[in-house]
């Protein structure tokens, strides 16, 4: 791709892929929405694909009720979108009271626009219009994106890693342990099953760290002695966007 150029591509898999395998130079995907959580998706690509978090950016988010030119809300009959633009907008879909179709991205569901079928997403494309704008059951809904890169960057106030937990007893305690003894504060956790249906787990954590690049190594090496598996996942800063 040429420098500058942005591409979409139809999955978040696949827009993880691209940057992995230098098809792209970066990738952007969400992957936490502060009502309806985490973005599974992109967690369980993110682990194998030795991408790295450069930055991320938390960003409100306003869904609209997007039909073809003409349609009024009585001619909707169905409404597609993207499984979290669904679930943040639960509330005002049940008292619309039509079928909901869940597809793989906003951007697909705008194109699924026609007659009875309208779409939730932020904006109308040209022939489309929005009939119902802030449909979202939050007024506060957020979404955290990242931005992924095949580089790891050695400065920020965040460091996110990813582990497989050593199957004895006690080792998470182990590692939650190992971060409090060191008075660093953990921001986030989240488990994942492993998709080989092992009932194994994968953990996630995030923590503010001020420290040099030696301690948190040191730091890696201890919470490593009770994993089977670990990656680091970024060193970043993460900032809201307060003009949207």
């Amino acid at each position: 791709m040429s420098q500058g150029a942005l591409k979409a591509y139809s999955t978040m898999r696949e827009t993880i892929a691209a940057a992995a395998s230098c098809e792209c130079d970066y990738a952007v995907l969400p992957v936490e929405n502060n009502v309806e959580g985490a973005v599974n998706e992109v967690y369980d690509a993110f682990f194998d694909s030795g991408l790295f978090i450069e930055r991320e950016l938390v960003l409100p988010v306003r869904h609209s009720l997007i039909v073809e030119d003409g349609v009024t809300i009585e001619g909707v009959k169905k409404v597609c979108s993207h499984p979290q633009a669904i679930a943040q907008c639960r509330k005002y879909l049940e008292k619309l009271g039509v079928q909901v179709v869940a597809v793989s991205s906003t951007s697909a569901a705008l194109g699924e626009v026609k007659g009875g079928t309208a779409a939730i997403a932020f904006r109308p494309k040209a022939g489309q219009t929005a009939i119902a704008s802030g449909i979202q059951d939050s007024a506060n809904n957020a979404t955290r994106f990242a931005l992924l890169t095949r580089e790891r960057t050695s400065a920020g106030g965040t460091v996110s890693i990813a582990f497989d937990l050593k199957n004895s007893p006690g080792t998470l305690l182990a590692v939650l342990s190992v971060i409090n003894a060191r008075g660093i504060n953990m921001s986030r956790i989240l488990s994942r099953p492993h998709r080989d249906g092992s009932g194994k787990y994968r953990f996630f954590i995030d923590f503010d760290f001020d420290g040099s690049d030696k301690e948190l190594s040191e730091l890696f090496d201890e919470i490593g002695k009770c994993c089977s598996e670990f990656r680091f996942l970024g060193r970043y800063d993460c900032k809201t966007a307060t003009d949207f």
